[in-house]
């Protein structure tokens, strides 16, 4: 089965990659089988704040643009953005305008979408209800709402669909590069999150 587009700082590694102990032939057909495809899973919450869990595989070329639209639908004006690096706690700023979260990420959207270390996203919340759209470093996305309807209506947009038994890049082996590795005159990935952290630091209390 055909496996949607990666990042490029996110591979299947090389024969040759992988640890002696490992049936290097048997995790490839099992992943050539499995159903790592675009698409998205949702569950229902039974979290008063938030009323469905989704999990999107999209094209690796339209993290951007998807995370850009889900954020136009589904979180309200008042939001605070997150920053973080793979298996690392992310660094949450203070609430401030969802303007101004997309303008401290918007000059590293490639690093952000492509980086094979790099985790970014954007939430908001009240006593009564939770919205967070965040992309892992794997670049699948996760998100929370109590706006499905918008939701759904944002993934049909981009033509992503409800897929049965949908599964993920980092159920099986992968390779997390650093995408200034890959190509050149990238910024690297702890650099951009030195960066946006600064500006995070810069929204007024």
């Amino acid at each position: 089965m055909s496996t949607y587009i990666l990042p490029l700082g996110i591979r299947i590694p090389n024969d040759d990659e992988y640890p002696s102990t490992y049936n290097v032939k048997e995790i490839n057909n099992k992943r050539n089988m499995a159903n790592i495809i675009e698409g998205y899973t949702l569950q229902k919450s039974e979290d008063q704040k938030y009323t469905h869990y989704f999990e999107i595989n999209i094209d690796g070329d339209k993290v951007w643009d998807f995370f850009i639209a889900a954020t136009n639908k589904i979180i309200d004006n008042i939001a605070y953005g997150i920053i973080g690096l793979r298996e690392e706690e992310p660094k949450l700023s203070r609430f401030t305008t969802k303007e101004n979260v997309i303008k401290a990420f918007k000059d590293y959207a490639f690093e952000l979408t492509n980086d094979g270390f790099l985790e970014f996203g954007i939430a908001n919340y009240d006593d009564t209800s939770l919205n967070e759209i965040f992309a892992s470093s794997f670049k699948y996305i996760k998100i929370w709402t109590n706006k499905l309807t918008f939701l759904l209506e944002t993934l049909s947009s981009f033509g992503i669909q409800h897929i049965e038994n949908l599964q993920f890049i980092d159920e099986f082996p992968v390779v997390s590069e650093a995408l200034t590795d890959k190509v050149n005159g990238v910024t690297p990935y702890t650099e951009v999150k030195e960066i946006i952290e600064q500006r995070f630091e810069s929204f007024k209390k």
